[in-house]
């Protein structure tokens, strides 16, 4: 990339604009016309670097229940139990991490407590293994944003509220959902969305900017490819003080949520997620968060293998067969 991408990336990462002509006043910005922003980011699509600009429905208002789950996976099948995890829909992440037992880790969401522990206790029993379900009692950030030029994820420090409301409660249709997910790289890309809640493109901005208020919608911006921009490391930082709230005002955070403890088997009821262009980057900057934080005891569990993304951390690897 060159520095212009480089400024591109920035803008709609950080500051996207909810307007009639968002990619105008991008261009407004950087000095450059609309057609030239929109072309850039169709390019950077094709590159792999950009995934989508849109905004994300919070599965909270969605009624569902969500688990952090980590298993205990004998290194010589890890491969095979970790296909077995990713044939779940409902598995967003799915890491190889640097700690034992437990060294699967996977994010799953379900309708009920229920339906999630007996997916979970599924897969375990198939193969014989320990596990921990670790609930998210509270997510207090979830923002993955990468900071181009200083080399760490770096997000607005700002709290997701605690209790958004529930869809069936708002009235409005899966339909616009789907639309703000990932918007369309043309001049107006909010008209679909509007026409889904039948409403102009003005309201329907300020009726997206009242779903991001009540926490809803994550807020809406361009969503990169960490490791296609070198950000090759991510470590999860547990923490035995719940602090989660502090942590999360910090810019490095991107994900923190608050968990439940296991007695006899983890600790740790907070966690936060950092990623960096090389792993002296984290520890520098993760050295200094829990100086900051004030913690007498952490964990710092590095990322060794992406089984849904199909990487290993620092190089590319063929996607795990189902």
């Amino acid at each position: 990339m060159d520095a212009g991408d480089v400024d591109l990336l920035m803008e709609v990462q950080y500051d996207f604009p909810l307007a009639e002509r968002p990619y105008e006043v991008v261009g407004e910005r950087m000095g450059v016309d609309e057609g030239w922003v929109i072309e850039r980011l169709r390019e950077l699509v094709k590159a792999g670097i950009l995934k989508r600009i849109g905004a994300i429905l919070n599965y909270r208002s969605r009624g569902l229940e969500a688990a952090l789950v980590g298993m205990a996976a004998p290194e010589g099948m890890i491969e095979e139990v970790a296909a077995a995890v990713n044939r779940d829909p409902q598995v967003s992440h799915n890491f190889q991490r640097d700690y034992r037992p437990y060294n699967l880790w996977f994010v799953t969401k379900a309708n009920s407590r229920e339906e999630l522990e007996a997916k979970v206790a599924a897969v375990a029993k198939r193969y014989g293994l320990d596990y921990v379900i670790l609930y998210s009692l509270r997510s207090y950030k979830v923002d993955v944003r990468f900071d181009l030029r200083r080399g760490i994820s770096w997000t607005k420090g700002e709290l997701l509220p605690e209790n958004p409301p529930s869809l069936s409660s708002l009235g409005i249709p899966m339909a616009f959902f789907s639309k703000v997910r990932s918007l369309p790289l043309a001049p107006e890309p909010f008209k679909e969305a509007a026409e889904a809640l039948g409403l102009a493109v003005p309201e329907a901005l300020e009726k997206m900017r009242e779903l991001i208020r009540l926490g809803v919608l994550r807020d809406l911006h361009g969503t990169i490819d960490g490791e296609a921009v070198g950000f090759r490391e991510n470590a999860m930082v547990v923490l035995r003080e719940p602090v989660c709230e502090e942590a999360a005002r910090l810019n490095i955070t991107t994900h923190v949520v608050l968990r439940n403890t296991v007695p006899g088997k983890w600790q740790y009821p907070c966690y936060f997620m950092v990623h960096g262009v090389s792993r002296q980057v984290l520890e520098d900057y993760i050295q200094d968060a829990v100086r900051k934080l004030g913690v007498s005891e952490y964990r710092v569990l590095y990322s060794v293998r992406d089984f849904l993304g199909g990487r290993e951390m620092g190089r590319r690897v063929e996607k795990v067969a189902e």
